[in-house]
């Protein structure tokens, strides 16, 4: 006897029989009888994946984030903000999920093993009145079982969907970052073009929303009244149509229609809003914690303000970690130095040098070195010796003598200097620098000042040497 090739499909290894759809796909019942399954399956292989999404993120972000300027910076950091942000929003919602899926599995068991469900006449140790409250409140285990499974579909159904979102806001995101950074190269002025490009298309974005919704409600007015309402029909129309290519409604319509027309509309929307807020939130509280020593504001002694006229680690190489990878301050190798000279190194940053470099380097050519050979090298030490101020003990130390210096190790160029310590005393020594020392108290020009004190020990290299 022969069978088709639909009818081998849909008959499963345990020879029940399976309803079919007119059209030869597995019908909807027996589908649904596998989604927890399916659930089960996505979330477990999802959540633990997604909690090591936002460290990989964090390294990939400081590793470029200090090679960037301009759009490719808030590029770079925008990026870094919506992969961390969703990253730990998807596996918290996940791990809920599995929770409750868990739940729902335990009230299966239970329902499987005592199928009357609770014994209320048995529960002596509780009044009538207590008994009452407890029954209409819990109501039978078939109806929490209900519950549980309608509520670990709906967030696992939220949760495709946030993910969806925030893939089409990414998306959306490059594209503006492209078209605004093509804008900026055709007129020049690439950074500043490219930040009111992509303003202005945004803009135009909000904008064609809000007149969707201003079209909608003169339709209805004019339609109330009896009047023609072909213009600000076709005006929709059109804008609809431009909207389904920037907003991919065939796959994010089916779920998002669903859940709003099934739930309280307006919960569900302010919802959904305030979690994709917050996921860029948490990307950006990311940042902050990981410049910060602490969010918790419970030094009052120890204060920041003292520290940095005491001493940081980060300034010294001997004692970075990995959780200094975003203070770029000036280094030297420890707080103790033996040797005859010291070595300075001096971080180049592009995204605030660059701009004081242009004001204050009128030999660049447009704001680059397009020097070669060894004048390419004088030019950048003339110029970035233009943006520090280098001391020790509060005599100026001048920058002639360094040269340019690419790290590896620290993923940084910039400036570096041996500083000679002959005639000093053995002890504690001041090196302060500062950054545009003309600059304001405020911005992102600011005036930036860098204490390091040291401690010089020539006895320690003597006795090495005699030993």
């Amino acid at each position: 006897m022969q069978h088709s090739e639909t009818d081998a499909a849909s008959r499963p290894v345990d020879g029940t029989a399976v309803p079919v759809t007119p059209t030869g796909r597995i019908s909807f019942e027996r589908l649904r009888e596998r989604s927890d399954e399916l659930e089960l399956l996505v979330s477990g292989l999802l959540v633990f994946g997604l909690f090591t999404v936002p460290g990989r993120l964090f390294d990939a972000w400081v590793a470029n984030t200090l090679h960037a300027e301009g759009m490719a910076e808030y590029a770079v950091w925008f990026g870094f903000a919506i992969g961390t942000g969703v990253s730990y929003a998807l596996a918290t919602a996940f791990l809920v999920h599995i929770a409750i899926r868990g739940y729902w599995i335990g009230l299966i068991g239970l329902k499987a093993t005592f199928p009357g469900g609770v014994q209320w006449t048995r529960l002596t140790s509780m009044g009538p009145v207590s008994r009452e409250h407890l029954r209409a409140r819990t109501g039978d285990i078939g109806e929490a079982i209900e519950r549980a499974d309608r509520l670990a579909s709906i967030l696992f159904a939220m949760s495709i969907l946030m993910a969806l979102t925030m893939a089409g806001i990414g998306v959306f995101a490059i594209v503006l970052i492209v078209l605004s950074s093509l804008v900026g190269a055709v007129f020049g002025m690439a950074d500043r073009i490219a930040l009111i490009a992509g303003g202005a298309l945004y803009a135009a974005f909000i904008a064609g929303a809000v007149a969707m919704a201003v079209c909608e409600k003169i339709i209805a007015r004019r339609e109330a009244i009896g009047r023609s309402s072909e213009g600000p029909r076709r005006v929709l129309q059109q804008l609809l149509r431009i909207y389904a290519v920037l907003v991919p409604q065939r796959l994010i319509g089916p779920m998002q229609l669903t859940l709003q027309s099934n739930l309280n509309g307006r919960l569900f929307l302010v919802v959904y809003g305030l979690v994709i807020v917050g996921a860029m939130v948490i990307g950006g509280l990311q940042v902050v914690n990981s410049s910060r020593f602490s969010l918790l504001p419970g030094y009052d002694v120890v204060t920041s303000e003292a520290v940095d006229h005491g001493m940081l680690g980060a300034h010294y190489e001997s004692m970075r970690d990995e959780h200094d990878a975003l203070l770029r301050y000036p280094m030297i190798p420890s707080d103790r130095i033996a040797e005859t000279h010291l070595r300075l190194f001096i971080p180049h940053q592009p995204q605030r040098d660059n701009p004081l470099a242009r004001r204050l380097c009128p030999e660049l050519a447009a704001g680059r070195n397009t020097a070669e050979g060894d004048a390419a090298s004088r030019l950048a030490v003339d110029c970035l010796a233009r943006l520090w101020t280098v001391s020790i003990d509060g005599t100026q130390i001048p920058l002639d003598g360094f040269v340019p210096m690419e790290r590896r190790d620290l993923g940084m160029r910039g400036l570096v200097g041996y500083i000679p310590l002959d005639g000093r005393q053995p002890g504690r020594h001041n090196l302060a620098l500062v950054w545009n020392a003309e600059g304001e108290s405020k911005g992102k020009l600011r005036r930036r000042e860098y204490r390091i004190p040291f401690w010089f020990t020539p006895q320690i290299a003597e006795r090495v040497q005699r030993d």
